[in-house]
This record gives structure tokens, C-alpha cells and sequence, in this order.
């Protein structure tokens, strides 16, 4: 088990939301990030310096 930081991207590439992961089990982060997408224009998850996830939503047609 890991801290990780959650943020969720506008549209416009801006941080929107952040929120501390303590103690995640980095097997779930991929289902977390999916589940976190309908939310967000984009999420991704990080470890320190490294970004683990990153998900955007498909272009709207």
C-alpha cells in the first residue's frame, strides 16, 4: 500500500479536484481512474514525481 495523488483535468488542461490516496492498493488505481472519468475531462494519478494514470475522455463528435 502507497499514498498516490488523484487530480481530475478540465477541459481546458486545469486542475480541478486533488485528493490523497493513503494507504491505495495500486492494483485498484486503473478502476478508480475509470470510474473517475465520467466526472472529469481527464484524470490522472501519480506516485511522487511519476505519473501511474492517465486517462482522457474521447473527443466529443
Amino acid at each position: 500500500m502507497a499514498n498516490f495523488l488523484f487530480y481530475g483535468i478540465n477541459e481546458a488542461g486545469e486542475i480541478v479536484f486533488s485528493q490523497l490516496l493513503r494507504d491505495f492498493d495500486r492494483a485498484d488505481l486503473r478502476a478508480l481512474a475509470d470510474a473517475r472519468l465520467q466526472d472529469w475531462h481527464a484524470v490522472e494519478v501519480w506516485e511522487g514525481p511519476v505519473c501511474l494514470v492517465r486517462l482522457r475522455r474521447a473527443p466529443a463528435n
